[in-house]
């Protein structure tokens, strides 16, 4: 019998290559900011690939790693439907065949598919779904540099603050409709907002839960040499030091750790 079980076993895992072939498929981070933040693994992986994916299907930042190779459009989270307020149904439908159709393919022919994502793909990361969707390749993440771990480096202190026996930091959206904020608040300790999509509606919010004077920093197109920014003020104040529009790379960090 247990002969027989495993006759079965090795036949099945036999199928499932002669099926799926001997391909690699890997999210990996190039990391946030420049080009140089990626790590040597992140780089060694994609000089070795053979097919990519990017968000938009192009290949500029990284023409110099991918060289001539094919490049193939990813979207914006497709497999978890984050695309569909971009795009038609019938649209993100073709898009969601194609993207199966060179991975599925590629794999099967054993070439190294590379879905190239920018900061960690496990923070807000919109292309974690391919993980799901191809769950049965046995796809990998190569974690890069998060926005999260390029701003804290900008700011240049300690980010877990607050009240000591309440120390922590919590990473959420930034919008007047998470709960979470309101639980959090009392406790001053620190708190980093991503896309924050409407600033003054949102600063208005947070002068509904917090003291004026409590920290707040913004850290704008963190981890690049030439663009990165740091704000710091206090929640009654920051209003005054931010004279334009933010651009949508930036985080927002609240909290006693300011101090």
């Amino acid at each position: 019998m247990l002969k027989n079980i495993k006759k079965i076993m090795i036949g099945s895992v036999i199928a499932t290559n002669c099926l799926f072939g001997n391909g690699e498929l890997s999210i990996v981070s190039t990391g946030t900011g420049d080009l140089d933040n990626m790590t040597l693994k992140a780089y060694n992986i994609i000089k070795e690939a053979d097919i990519f994916f990017t968000m938009d299907g192009k290949a500029e930042k990284y023409a110099s790693l991918i060289g001539d190779k094919p490049v193939y459009k990813a979207g914006h989270g497709i497999f978890a439907n984050m695309d569909n307020t971009k795009m038609s149904k019938e649209e993100l439908e073709k898009l969601k065949s194609e993207a199966k159709k060179v991975v599925l393919d590629g794999y099967k022919a054993g070439k190294k598919i590379v879905l190239i994502e920018n900061g960690d793909p496990t923070i807000y990361g919109p292309q974690i779904s391919f993980l799901k969707e191809f769950k049965d390749l046995n796809p990998k993440i190569i974690p890069g540099m998060s926005s999260f771990n390029a701003a804290n480096a900008a700011l240049q202190t300690a980010i877990i603050g607050g009240i000591k026996d309440m120390s922590g930091v919590t990473l959420t959206i930034g919008s007047d409709k998470n709960n979470l904020i309101s639980t959090l608040a009392p406790s001053k300790s620190t708190i980093v907002f991503f896309m924050d999509r409407e600033f003054d509606k949102f600063i208005e919010h947070l002068n509904s839960l917090y003291p004026k004077d409590i920290g707040i920093a913004i850290v704008i197109d963190a981890g690049s040499k030439d663009n990165e920014k740091v704000i710091i003020a206090t929640l009654g104040t920051i209003k005054e030091k931010v004279k334009e529009k933010l651009p949508f790379n930036h985080l927002v960090y609240i909290g006693d750790f300011l101090k």
